[in-house]
């Protein structure tokens, strides 16, 4: 039988799971991540493992979400707190999203057809809570980013599609000509930054 643990050792040993989980993504990508490996880094066995996660796959998808939630909090203060203009705040935003996937390869190397595995092995409301926060997290940005001036509100839903559009081009740069990637991704950031912020100018918010 699992070991009962106190509410601390739960946090404590769920933020070791997690940070194995992102190491070993990194490393060797998700379909050879192993729970035993995993379990024995956070000091746990294999059954401890499944009172803290109940599947493989809810597992990897708690890893991507802390990984999402690390980095779209800084990417989206960049928009509202940095310096510089409009235009500026947004292209580092989008340059920025491109530099974290090359800092976690994990996160860059992951396939639709691993992501789709894990959705479907999944219960639904699992997914839907998962969806839920990301509209929520993302509504209230563009509120935020209009009431500022930086986000025209017609521009709310093309923008909430270019967060998977940037994952996909990421994913597929060594599709990319030799030396191509990293001047087309700067190209990408700036256009979509000059459009952005000319179409809220354009609508008097800035």
């Amino acid at each position: 039988m699992p070991k009962a643990f106190s509410d601390t050792e739960r946090k404590r040993i769920t933020a070791r799971l997690i940070a194995s989980g992102k190491r070993r993504i990194n490393q060797m990508g998700i379909r050879h991540l192993v729970v035993d490996d995993v379990a024995q880094d956070a000091g746990i066995s294999k059954g401890s493992f499944y009172s803290f996660f109940p599947s493989r796959e809810d597992f990897i998808l708690s890893v991507l979400e802390a990984w999402e939630t690390e980095y779209r909090g800084e990417l989206l203060r960049q928009i509202t707190e940095g310096g510089g203009s409009a235009r500026e705040r947004l292209e580092r935003f989008f340059l920025g999203a491109f530099e974290i996937l090359e800092r976690e390869p994990g996160l860059a190397n992951v396939r639709q057809k691993e992501i789709q595995a894990i959705i479907d092995r999944l219960p639904p409301e699992r997914i839907a809570a998962h969806q839920a926060r990301d509209s929520e997290v993302l509504t209230e940005a563009f509120q935020r980013w209009s009431r500022h001036g930086l986000l025209a509100a017609d521009l709310s839903e093309a923008f909430r599609g270019l967060v998977p559009a940037l994952f996909s081009i990421a994913i597929h740069r060594e599709d990319f000509p030799p030396g191509t990637y990293a001047p087309a991704v700067r190209l990408i950031a700036q256009s979509l930054a000059l459009k952005i912020a000319s179409t809220a100018a354009g609508k008097g918010r800035l």
